[in-house]
């Protein structure tokens, strides 16, 4: 990235920033920041159905997301995940806890792959992308949370806020009365249909969004999307999502543009994290 910019930079200099890219960009906020309380809502929903409730008396789920979603950007990308997982534990038992925070990111992963093979004809990457969420199946997805959770026990168990909690040693199984989830994961795939859409603005707002088929960019966005998700020390895919995308369509677009759009991409994501995480304070705030 630093290099694309430092060769483009004369370019880059001379982009225009009008009122039309203004609001393209203004569009991108608001469209990003409605796809994190989607997101909120599909981990919601995920809960509700590892947890057996949908009683909203017991812990504000979406407010509970929303509100640590902001913490990913810390060193180490985690604490959003932690601060999550000793909120449930009050609530629920430690193992549906434990089972509620490593799923999310699953269940982001499923939804991205079933976006990939819009890029293509490959018949094999589509049976591959599109069977992803049969790892949402009892047998595959209690199988996999006992090896995340033997994995990152470490993370949890040395900042677990409750005591006589050992995720290395207890032999709790996981309960297998969970239902399939339909709902979170169809919330989840739009979701990142919106978080696409944020980003068209940003490249509609450098004219270059119509360059390029939507099923190719779509495609794209996904790959690098699921790629700074499960890349670590990346808060947030902080530069690991720019690069792919470079890598992917930068060929195919104005280099210049495309570094000018993701730039600003990235202060649209984090903007509206920043929106999104002062929902409920500035919410209490004129209620009182």
């Amino acid at each position: 990235i630093g290099n694309s910019i430092y060769l483009n930079f004369d370019s880059l200099s001379n982009q225009k920033i009008t009122f039309l890219e203004i609001l393209w960009l203004f569009g991108g906020i608001l469209l990003t920041t409605l796809s994190i309380i989607i997101n909120g809502y599909a981990w919601k929903l995920l809960v509700n159905n590892i947890c057996f409730t949908g009683s909203s008396d017991k812990l504000d789920t979406l407010k509970l997301f929303i509100s640590t979603n902001i913490y990913k950007y810390l060193p180490g990308g985690i604490w959003h995940f932690v601060s999550r997982y000793n909120a449930l534990c009050f609530k629920f038992s430690y193992e549906k806890s434990v089972q509620s925070v490593l799923l999310e990111p699953l269940l982001m992963l499923v939804s991205g792959l079933v976006y990939i093979p819009f890029g293509g004809s490959n018949i094999f990457l589509l049976i591959l992308c599109w069977s992803s969420p049969l790892i949402f199946l009892p047998e595959c997805r209690n199988y996999i949370v006992n090896k995340l959770k033997a994995i990152k026990a470490n993370i949890f168990s040395e900042n677990i806020k409750l005591k006589d909690i050992n995720l290395e040693h207890k032999t709790q199984n996981i309960s297998n009365k969970s239902t399939y989830p339909y709902k979170p994961i169809f919330v989840e795939i739009l979701f990142l249909l919106f978080r696409f859409m944020g980003f068209l603005c940003c490249l509609n707002a450098f004219s270059i969004g119509a360059l390029i088929p939507k099923g190719l960019l779509i495609s794209s966005f996904s790959t690098a999307w699921i790629v700074g998700l499960v890349v670590p020390a990346a808060p947030g895919g902080l530069g690991v999502f720019e690069s792919v995308v470079l890598f992917s369509i930068g060929s195919q677009l104005p280099e210049a543009s495309l570094l000018a759009s993701l730039l600003f991409y990235r202060l649209v994501s984090t903007i509206s994290d920043i929106f999104a995480a002062l929902i409920y304070p500035v919410k209490n705030y004129l209620m009182r």
